[in-house]
């Protein structure tokens, strides 16, 4: 399968810088409301099922419910949002999850707030999430080049740093006001984000839409397309490792910090400083990016996350552990920018929302249940053997990544990806085709054919050289090979 130059960074050899650019600012913005009224929420939910029916059973319910109910559908709905319009799904989406979540204000008011309700709105909040996570990774590649991923990633990275900063304690604040307040600014939120796809003016879909095929065709074929790719493969193992550790070791570093004397408001310190130190990371990354390259930044990334780990175990304060847990905030930050844009650029625009939400369902899986495998080693067998765990977990990816050569790709400029042959026959080629999984500026499909008719070794398009003989191993038809023995045998 041989894919086309991108369209979209063809089309505009000199890009619009990204503040001047309208519909990245529209997207990027609506998207800013939409997680600062999330992360409100997050904290609100908890809040008020403890307020009225005091178990914390009940609470994580809830908050399972729309987590399970969004990874479920990531894989089917990453394959609607690359067949069907990506901004009328934006809108509907958004739609949907304020509706759902305009609910929850008049229950709270009127002071019937039921669980049932609450999960509820959780899973239509979820389902339509997987929807609107597709769709915007689409567009977001629709809307900005190849060159500017590294600073748009870089801008998201601020973007989501800064709302896990603001929200929380917002929500919080808002829930003490009024505990509607937190449900009608989400509400809103959404309303915002769907304004903002509504008023995007650029195309979000691609140049050419592949055939409509079997669902569950689409959703094997984003699967494959993954882990086919090497630098796609190592991302998503890597991120789902990663991740995985990271949300599961929180809460033991949460007790380790406890057991150091640590008051609420210490801990609640420690996690800002580390949020903080992640917000830094993001504003430096593209700067930070060019001098240092992808490589070693994910080299240091990996091996500052197991001396950090190592390093609490023998920290003697709290503050000693804060400094840890923002060094590895600060040192992950670019890297997230650097893969993200990285996999963006090499992914075809006509699987975009597939191969995103297949790559978010690696980054979720495991995080979705390590937070509860280490909290129960942490009771059975106590602090410092599962934070040696996690860190020997660390150094085995750090020397994974080490020897891996596709994390030398990582460095490499990515050839812009679109479907613009492939959407149209699976075989076929162009004169500027590349292999979907050759990341080298100069990769070409091994049955290119070249401007001038022939082929890069030099034989014509039938697979004879230039004298007219077959050449051996070539796919020539037959009728070429047995008209070239005649010729030979007159002679």
């Amino acid at each position: 399968m041989a894919v086309d130059v991108d369209p979209v960074t063809e089309a505009t050899p000199k890009a619009v810088p990204l503040r001047r650019n309208r519909d990245f600012n529209l997207l990027w913005s609506g998207q800013a409301a939409s997680l600062l009224g999330s992360q409100m929420s997050a904290v609100a939910y908890p809040l008020l099922i403890l307020a009225v029916t005091g178990s914390a059973a009940q609470a994580g319910i809830v908050a399972s419910a729309q987590l399970f109910s969004t990874l479920i559908f990531l894989l089917p709905a990453g394959v609607i949002a690359d067949r069907y319009r990506r901004k009328a799904i934006l809108v509907i989406a958004s739609l949907i999850q304020m509706i759902a979540g305009a609910t929850v204000v008049p229950a709270v008011l009127s002071h019937h707030v039921y669980i049932i309700q609450l999960v509820v709105v959780g899973i239509v909040q979820g389902i339509a999430g997987a929807y609107y996570q597709g769709a915007s990774r689409g567009a977001l590649r629709r809307i900005v080049t190849t060159e500017q991923l590294p600073e748009a990633m870089a801008a998201t990275q601020v973007r989501d740093r800064a709302t896990v900063m603001i929200g929380p304690p917002a929500g919080g604040a808002l829930f003490g006001i009024s505990h509607s307040l937190p449900f009608t600014c989400d509400s809103i939120s959404y309303g915002a984000i769907a304004l903002a796809g509504a008023l995007m003016h650029k195309p979000l879909d691609p140049e050419h839409i592949p055939p409509r095929e079997p669902l569950r065709k689409g959703v094997v074929n984003g699967l494959r397309f993954v882990f086919d790719e090497p630098f796609l493969r190592l991302f998503a193992i890597w991120a789902a490792v990663l991740n995985g550790v990271i949300f599961g070791v929180r809460l033991t570093v949460i007790v380790l910090a406890r057991n150091r004397g640590a008051t609420p408001v210490e801990v609640g310190t420690l996690l800002s400083i580390s949020a903080a130190c992640g917000l830094a990371g993001a504003l430096v990354a593209v700067p930070v990016t060019r001098l240092a390259g992808g490589r070693l930044l994910t080299l240091i990334c990996s091996w500052t996350f197991a001396i950090a780990s190592l390093g609490m175990i023998f920290a003697p304060s709290v503050w000693v552990i804060a400094v840890l847990a923002g060094l590895t905030g600060f040192a992950l930050a670019p890297v997230n920018v650097i893969l993200t844009a990285r996999a963006t650029g090499v992914t075809p625009d006509h699987l975009q929302a597939t191969v995103g939400n297949t790559m978010l369902l690696c980054y979720s899986s495991f995080s979705s249940f390590t937070p509860a495998l280490f909290g129960a080693l942490t009771d059975k067998v106590g602090v410092y053997p599962v934070i040696t765990i996690a860190t020997v977990i660390y150094a085995l990816i750090a020397l994974w990544l080490q020897f891996s050569r596709s994390l030398h790709q990582v460095s490499e400029r990515p050839k812009p990806a679109n479907s613009t042959a492939a959407a149209v026959s699976p075989n076929a080629v162009s004169p500027n085709a590349v292999s979907p999984n050759a990341v080298s500026p100069n990769a070409v499909s091994p049955n290119a054919v070249s401007p001038n008719g022939s082929s890069p070794n030099g034989s014509s398009p039938n697979g004879s050289s230039p004298d007219g003989k077959p050449r051996r191993g070539s796919y020539a038809p037959r009728h070429a090979q047995r008209r070239w023995r005649k010729r030979n045998r007159n002679r």
